[in-house]
């Protein structure tokens, strides 16, 4: 099976189309049928079904496709662990986030990360827990913080981060934001703007909310909490958020305010689906995020499952 073949069929997959394929291999539009139709002779089976207009994958391009994408995943780290080897070091890490953990708590991981190793590019992705574990096994990512719960979980290899304190949120002028700190009471019928359902945040939310035996009024759902945060300065409603995403500067036109007898977090993992056939830059990164984000007792317990691999990093 020719590799250049396979390379033809993903960017072909990707785009739905031979000529789109083409442009972006620079190849020619037939050139790219005819590797296609090579692969599909090895094969036996149709990859794609043709139309005048597009292409779409059969059902065995779409099987074809999860292997495919795994397999040059699996190269790319091969490469990034060969280049260790080297003195160039060069190669990238995918990096998964949510929004609020990239702001708040990693800029100065991530520019410490780049002035010690300037040859290793870093790319990061956002999105919530869901969708990152998901690009963690299509092979999309190499590396995440994540939250739990989430039924995904399952499927990855994850060390504890950290526990990440939450509050209830409101506008300055909210007639809450008098108290120095609420009661159970206070939420009950309190127009909250909520997390996405189905999210490991809006999961964590629903939880406190049943501990307190409190229902507020959900008057939107969002997945951005920075867009959730510009809400509530306006008025729109109060909202559970990382204490992180009101700190200081950053609470400007809002108050977080605690509830009384309730401790609110919620836990942040690393992830990634197999730490054994990461390279050691990889392995580096989740280093140094465990060691500025988690507590010492993380870092330490981390250390078992990540293997050390520059005794001087």
């Amino acid at each position: 099976m020719d590799l250049h073949h396979l390379r033809v069929f993903q960017a072909a997959a990707r785009t739905s189309s031979f000529t789109a394929a083409g442009r972006e291999l620079s190849l020619s539009q037939s050139t790219v049928s005819l590797h296609i139709k090579q692969l599909e002779e090895e094969f036996g089976c149709l990859l794609f079904l043709r139309s005048r207009k597009r292409v779409s994958m059969s059902d065995a391009g779409r099987i074809l496709l999860q292997y495919v994408d795994r397999t040059f995943a699996e190269l790319k780290n091969a490469e990034l662990a060969v280049r260790e080897f080297s003195t160039s070091q060069r190669g990238t890490i995918r990096l998964g986030v949510g929004a609020s953990t990239l702001i708040y708590l990693l800029p100065s991981v991530l520019a410490e990360y780049r002035r010690r190793y300037p040859q290793i590019e870093v790319l990061v992705t956002t999105g919530i827990t869901e969708v990152l574990l998901q690009s963690l096994l299509d092979h999309t990512i190499d590396l995440a913080v994540v939250m739990s719960p989430s039924a995904a979980l399952a499927s990855v290899e994850t060390v504890p981060l950290m526990d990440e304190e939450l509050a209830i949120v409101l506008a300055t002028q909210h007639p809450l934001a008098k108290k120095a700190m609420l009661a159970p009471r206070d939420l009950d019928d309190l127009v909250f703007i909520s997390h996405l359902r189905g999210t490991a945040m809006q999961t964590v939310q629903q939880q406190y909310f049943d501990t307190m035996g409190v229902q507020p009024r959900i008057a939107m759902e969002m997945e951005n909490m920075e867009a959730i945060k510009s809400l509530v300065r306006a008025g729109m409603g109060a909202a559970l958020l990382p204490l992180c995403c009101v700190a200081g500067t950053y609470g400007r036109g809002v108050v977080a305010r605690k509830v009384r007898g309730l401790a609110m977090s919620r836990s942040l993992l690393l992830a990634v689906t197999d730490w054994r056939v990461h390279p050691p830059a990889t392995r580096r990164l989740a280093r140094r995020i465990l060691r500025a984000l988690g507590t010492p007792q993380t870092a330490k317990s981390a250390a078992v499952i990540i293997e050390t691999v520059d005794q001087n990093d």
